[in-house]
């Protein structure tokens, strides 16, 4: 030791005190310059090296993410508990958000509102301890499946007694008695609806009913519905001899009357192809909305006949409504709803029974 690591006079090695500070230095060099003090410092020094590359050598990319993600939410446990919260209770949470998107396309001071004390009383659940699933959301849940899959085994019974009643014609006709043995061999099981399907049946009723509903398009003198303003225009356009664009109109109309209820339609089948098929009316239901509304906000050069219906269509309805907003939410929240339902797997009636 060359200097006294006190005040850093110069010594010369042999020194039990700097002649300067009065500083021990023998005792300073046998506590820290000792071979065993020596090994001890490197061993510290190599565990917090090792420390300090764990997390970037050991941790894949996926549990790295996922530990940045808990360390967000380390500063704030309200969000948290927050969000814990509508993933524990999800029925409610959903029907308290398409209970807004109703109140909204009715009175949007009311649906602020609304939205204000929904919040309110999420923040104020983010408070409080965690209490997992309510009992009420797995009760409402239960409730809306049993009540579903009972009105959809109505109609399977209704049937299966009109083929009872029918039975003494088909055994009298050998036409039918082919036919008539082979739906015996199908065995009627009873559908059993998830909370998704569920869902895609009340958003696809929600959307008939936006068509209807006021404030759908504004015109110069009143709010009208989406389905008045379709119709009032492709009568006009019919009057001043304009067959085509008059027909797109009633087309356009046509797909966001009948494609809500072929997807409630394909939905009650529950099976493997009806979930393509109904994912695939949603999607083209969500994308003519899309497209329509887009070209309405845009210049359209009347070119061509379905340029021609959509001018004719924008210079009677200067502006879109709150409910033609919403019906658009709604048809994108049908759509993501019937994807999510098409990747699911298919449960059998059995299984259920046995769980």
């Amino acid at each position: 030791m060359k200097k006294c690591p006190n005040c850093g006079q110069a010594l010369t090695g042999q020194e039990q005190t700097c002649p300067n500070c009065g500083f021990n230095v023998e005792k300073y060099r046998r506590d820290y310059f000792t071979e065993e003090a020596v090994e001890e410092n490197v061993e510290r020094r190599e565990a917090d090296r090792s420390l300090e590359k764990e997390p970037a050598d050991k941790l894949s990319r996926s549990a790295y993410r996922q530990k940045q993600e808990q360390n967000a939410f380390t500063g704030n446990p309200t969000v948290e508990k927050m969000l814990q919260w509508m993933r524990d209770n999800t029925t409610i949470a959903f029907l308290v958000g398409v209970g807004l998107l109703i109140i909204m396309s009715f009175s949007r001071p009311l649906g602020w509102t609304a939205f204000a004390v929904s919040m309110a009383l999420l923040i104020w659940t983010g408070h409080r301890d965690s209490q997992g699933e309510y009992t009420a959301d797995r009760n409402l849940t239960e409730y809306i499946r049993n009540g579903a899959s009972k009105v959809f085994n109505a109609f399977d019974d209704k049937e299966s007694e009109i083929e009872e009643k029918n039975e003494d014609f088909s055994q009298t006709h050998p036409k039918f008695e082919a036919k008539l043995e082979k739906v015996k061999k199908k065995t009627k099981k009873p559908r059993n609806f998830g909370i998704i399907q569920l869902s895609i049946l009340l958003t696809s009723l929600i959307t008939l009913v936006l068509l209807f509903l006021g404030t759908g398009f504004v015109t110069s003198s009143s709010k009208l519905t989406v389905a008045s303003v379709f119709f009032e225009v492709a009568n006009r356009q019919i009057a001043a001899g304009k067959i085509v664009p008059a027909l797109i109109l009633y087309l356009f109309l046509a797909i966001f009357l009948l494609l809500p209820v072929f997807i409630m339609l394909a939905v009650s089948q529950n099976t493997r192809v009806s979930r393509v098929r109904a994912f695939a009316l949603s999607l083209v239901e969500s994308l003519v909305l899309i497209y329509l509304f887009y070209q309405l906000a845009q210049t359209v050069s009347a070119t061509s006949y379905l340029s021609q219906a959509v001018s004719s269509l924008k210079s009677y309805a200067v502006a879109i409504g709150i409910s033609g907003y919403l019906l658009i939410l709604v048809s994108c929240l049908t759509t993501v709803l019937a994807g999510i339902n098409m990747f699911q797997p298919m449960v059998k009636p059995e299984q259920n029974s046995e769980e």
